[in-house]
């Protein structure tokens, strides 16, 4: 990979790596105006790192969509209520008040319980604290490429069970208690079916193995029985979630956040007590794991 590459329009890509495991910065590119050349580079560094964040952007929401579209269609999210006016991107708040932001969701992939999950995802901070807010990113890589050869041999054919419903009702953001709450959640496992998923997953793109698991969404393993189940992925869970396998990046207004979902976990810190305002888009994948 390439620190510092020329480009046509005479501006300079430059990428700095975040941490030995993932990551990176790039500056010298204004994301309104790219050549294809400019994308390219782009597109291959969010292969080789998985997450780039590009600070000091200026970006409408058409821009933001327009650059969003360069990596394929936008999809629609099915729990976010704020629509913007471009179709495709959303707005996300957060906190306001004097009290912390209870928008913590923790460490997740973005729609494993879907046949399609995201190929990746887009935030743009307009207005965002001073401090706090951080998102936390895990490379499933790395996860998988420091199993024993034992644990790789044991999880090489065993798939898993995602189920939309599983963070929710862990969280307490669903409910049992009540007729309405129980037909809600009729109505969304109606919608939203459980999906099975190899726990070891080949990425479509780069041909890397990566360890498919995510605390929110990832119920059970199949063909073990409950206790057994529980145990690997707790073990899973703890392993894949290691320091060493991490970056951390921190929020400026005008900071443009791109994340290969395929192949990262991600966390959101509920840190701050000032009012939050992004824009988010997913994009939308046809790879189904394997």
């Amino acid at each position: 990979m390439t620190a510092t590459t020329a480009i046509k329009s005479e501006q300079v890509l430059a990428i700095r790596p975040m941490t030995g495991a993932l990551g990176c910065e790039i500056s010298g590119v204004d994301l309104r105006d790219l050549t294809d050349e400019t994308f390219t580079r782009i597109h291959q560094a969010f292969l080789d790192y998985s997450v780039i964040v590009f600070r000091d952007q200026e970006l409408s929401q058409e821009q933001f969509a327009a650059f969003g579209r360069r990596f394929g269609r936008l999809e629609d999210e099915p729990f976010l209520p704020h629509r913007a006016d471009v179709p495709g991107v959303f707005y996300l708040k957060g906190a306001g008040g004097k009290k912390l932001s209870t928008q913590n969701l923790g460490w997740h992939m973005d729609h494993t319980y879907q046949s399609n999950p995201s190929l990746g995802a887009m935030l743009y901070g307009m207005d965002v604290p001073a401090f706090g807010g951080d998102t936390l990113f895990a490379s499933s890589y790395l996860a998988y490429e420091t199993l024993s050869p034992a644990m790789r041999d044991f999880l090489r054919d065993k798939v898993a069970i995602h189920d939309v419903m599983h963070y929710g009702l862990q969280s307490g953001h669903l409910s049992l208690s009540t007729p309405e709450n129980l037909r809600h959640l009729a109505r969304m496992r109606e919608r939203i079916p459980q999906v099975r998923h190899p726990l070891v997953c080949t990425h479509p793109e780069t041909g890397r193995k990566l360890l498919y698991i995510n605390k929110a969404w990832t119920v059970s393993i199949d063909d073990l029985n409950p206790v057994e189940s529980r145990a690997i992925l707790d073990a899973l869970n703890e392993h894949a979630l290691q320091d060493r396998f991490q970056c951390r990046v921190r929020w400026q207004n005008g900071s443009l956040l791109l994340w290969d979902n395929r192949c990262v976990q991600h966390s959101p810190t509920a840190d701050y007590s000032a009012g939050r305002l992004m824009l988010r888009l997913a994009l939308h994948s046809d790879w189904q794991p394997a």
